[in-house]
């Protein structure tokens, strides 16, 4: 029988298409029992490298991880603070807005009541000048003045024949007027005027009792 020339690899050499050694087909994972004691030293060191830096590694991803949620929250509560401030102008903003349109209609109602008087004056004119060449011209400018106010939103409270309202007129005096006319308005003395709703002076009247 000739004698088998084939060299013999060593079992830590063996490569999965060894085909003429005793090893061929066995699992090529690392053998303990064949290994000294330097050798699994060296293997369990090298081992606990690579499990301290996966263990480090680890550590640090959940130190990024801890970092990036702190992050995130600070993140949410500079929306809520944005958020809060945005609220805050808003209101702000409608606050102006109506200070600014009350201090509009203070200062028209403040002009108003200072013309008041002057359409006592053409009233009382106007009544003096029935009958004269000069009524139908001045009666013209009274219509003229009470339209520009009327188109401001001042109106005349209309009482006369109404039920009397404490709360548009002050009863002056009282007058005996037939039982149909017990506590009505029977006569305006001076007139009452409203403001875009708001009563800026109150009829002067007489009731019937």
């Amino acid at each position: 029988m000739q004698e088998n020339k084939e060299r013999m690899c060593d079992a830590q050499e063996c490569k999965e298409d060894c085909t003429h050694c005793e090893h061929a087909g066995e699992n090529n994972g690392i053998n303990l029992d064949n290994l000294s004691v330097d050798d699994l030293k060296e293997l369990f060191r090298s081992q606990k490298i690579l499990v301290d830096a996966l263990v480090a590694e680890n550590e640090s991803l959940m130190k990024q991880q801890e970092e990036l949620n702190k992050k995130i929250e600070k993140g949410n509560e500079y929306l809520d603070q944005l958020a809060i401030l945005k609220r805050g102008f808003e209101n702000y903003k409608r606050r102006t807005q109506n200070n600014q349109e009350d201090s509009k209609k203070e200062g028209k109602i403040e002009v108003v009541e200072k013309v008041l008087p002057i359409l006592d004056t053409f009233a009382r004119a106007e009544e003096s000048l029935k009958g004269q060449k000069e009524y139908d011209s001045f009666k013209m400018v009274s219509r003229q003045m009470e339209k520009i106010l009327s188109e401001v939103g001042l109106e005349e409270v209309e009482v006369l024949g109404n039920d009397f309202d404490p709360n548009l007129s002050y009863a002056i005096m009282k007058e005996e007027a037939g039982e149909e006319n017990v506590g009505k308005v029977i006569d305006v003395l001076s007139k009452g005027y409203k403001f875009n709703d708001k009563i800026v002076r109150y009829s002067q009247v007489k009731v019937g009792c």
